[in-house]
């Protein structure tokens, strides 16, 4: 049993920050390396952790995402609200970087030492990040596709070709924010699908759809759903909008909420 006594309790016990949910992440990668089991570690610290604000970040770490998705289970992640699936990890960790395997047959580019004594079962490393049990305190989800526009960028770190593994995934229900900037391309129905997972995350409170040229469309679906009226920020910048939205989403007492619809003026 882990000494409440060490380095990792004073820092959850201490003030809540980003800062020291960063040392804490550290001390147990560091005690991992030492050949120590981190599932003891996690159920003790995880009831100090549950009193830090939900608003406090506690960021998944690149390493342990990919180590999750080699294994499909990782109890430390448990710990995490915070799920970064973006490729804004480039910008910070460009040599470690790489989009999760999405499709049966593609490629491993193994960079860490995730898949040490591994034995990969059939799922797609996505699947396996989706459906881990231990991500169902993740409260925060940023799927953006952050370098679009960028020659440069190494592409997404995951492509959700459908919202179904999304929707079935253990935290949807808690979600607050959630960020599906360049996302969304090869949706079918996106108009439908947005309001089902609208009715599927009851918490989500913001939620970035922008430059996901959603269409006039998809968009009224948006603007009449029911559902729609429990968020507090709705980003469209980019989703080609025109008159007949604009007025979904005043009908619906939702231009206050609407951020960057394209064109505010008067019709």
């Amino acid at each position: 049993m882990p000494s409440t006594r060490g380095r990792e309790f004073a820092l959850v016990r201490g003030a809540p920050s980003e800062a020291a949910w960063d040392e804490l992440t550290a001390a147990l990668e560091a005690r991992r390396a030492a050949g120590e089991e981190l599932g003891p570690w996690a159920e003790a610290l995880g009831p100090e952790l549950a009193k830090w604000p939900a608003e406090v970040p506690r960021l998944l770490p690149l390493q342990w995402t990919y180590r999750l998705a080699a294994r499909g289970s990782l109890p430390e992640a448990a710990l995490a609200n915070t799920l970064l699936l973006s490729d804004r990890w480039a910008m910070t960790h460009f040599d470690d970087f790489r989009p999760l395997t999405q499709r049966e047959g593609d490629a491993h580019d193994i960079l860490g030492d995730e898949y040490d004594d591994v034995t990969p079962d059939a799922r797609t490393e996505q699947e396996r990040v989706f459906q881990a049990a231990e991500l169902r305190g993740v409260v925060n989800l940023d799927m953006s596709f952050f370098s679009d526009d960028n020659p440069y960028s190494p592409g997404p770190m995951v492509w959700l070709e459908s919202p179904q593994l999304l929707f079935a995934a253990p935290f949807v229900a808690h979600l607050r924010e959630l960020n599906l900037a360049h996302a969304l391309a090869s949706w079918d129905e996106p108009g439908a699908q947005l309001s089902e997972l609208l009715r599927r995350a009851p918490a989500l409170r913001r939620l970035d759809l922008s430059q996901n040229d959603l269409g006039e469309a998809a968009l009224i679906a948006l603007g009449a759903c029911p559902e729609a009226r429990q968020l507090q920020r709705l980003v469209l910048t980019g989703n080609n909008s025109g008159p007949a939205s604009r007025r979904a989403f005043a009908a619906a007492g939702l231009r206050g909420v609407v951020e960057d619809l394209d064109d505010d003026g008067d019709d």
